[in-house]
């Protein structure tokens, strides 16, 4: 699948390690975009260039972390304060879109709980919108997936009772799907999480999901 831009994960881990083989009276640096999984393109770059570049993208990296600390502000405010404030249910599904995606970044999924973001992510799976709910859980799977730090961090901080609790009573369909990905993200291979699916019956509600009507969760 082509991606709408650089993959800067790739280019900054090329750019900081690899050169052209050119003699030391030119110094170049190859910087690798990644456009699609089968089409890279090397831009060859001076030292004083790629310095400056490496400057730039830590300029990014810092303006990511500001957004996140800003966000988590938000998610902190209570559900009254907000609407008072006239912020709706689509300001905050916009917002969770927004830390989706910069918690892509295993780094910054990893920087959510040091920043004081994943308790108040936590907190958005018990809000009184169904929305709010499916959506945290969506950004919650992000989080957790392939990520064994921030697994540990969501079970260190309680979040796999909240899931589970959604997966197996909440009575919105989307609600539920989502918490189940996001339970299978978290427990995927982590025997803390899987011990405490086992422990707190969840393949029986998984079983029963399994058998129900709900086209959902028969996929």
């Amino acid at each position: 699948m082509a991606n709408n831009g650089p993959s800067w994960d790739g280019l900054l881990k090329w750019s900081l390690s690899h050169s052209d083989g050119a003699s030391p009276s030119r110094p170049l640096r190859c910087l690798i975009f990644e456009f699609d999984v089968d089409l890279f393109v090397c831009v060859l770059v001076s030292e004083e260039d790629r310095q400056w570049f490496m400057e730039a993208m830590q300029g990014h990296t810092i303006d990511s972390i500001s957004r996140m600390k800003q966000i988590s502000q938000v998610m902190k405010m209570p559900e009254h304060l907000l609407d008072s404030q006239g912020v709706t249910t689509d300001d905050l599904e916009g917002m969770l879109d927004e830390l989706q995606e910069h918690v892509e970044s295993i780094d910054l999924a990893n920087d959510l709980h040091s920043i004081g973001g994943l308790v108040p992510l936590l907190s958005y799976l018990k809000n009184s919108n169904a929305k709010i709910r499916a959506k945290a859980a969506d950004v919650l799977t992000t989080v957790v997936q392939n990520n064994p730090r921030s697994q540990q961090l969501v079970m260190e901080a309680n979040g796999f009772e909240p899931l589970l609790t959604n997966f197996i009573t909440d009575p919105d369909i989307r609600v539920r799907t989502k918490a189940l990905g996001a339970i299978s993200s978290l427990i995927r291979h982590n025997q803390q999480g899987i011990t405490a699916f086992r422990l707190a019956n969840g393949y029986a509600g998984l079983r029963d999901a399994l058998v129900s009507d709900t086209v959902r969760f028969q996929r």
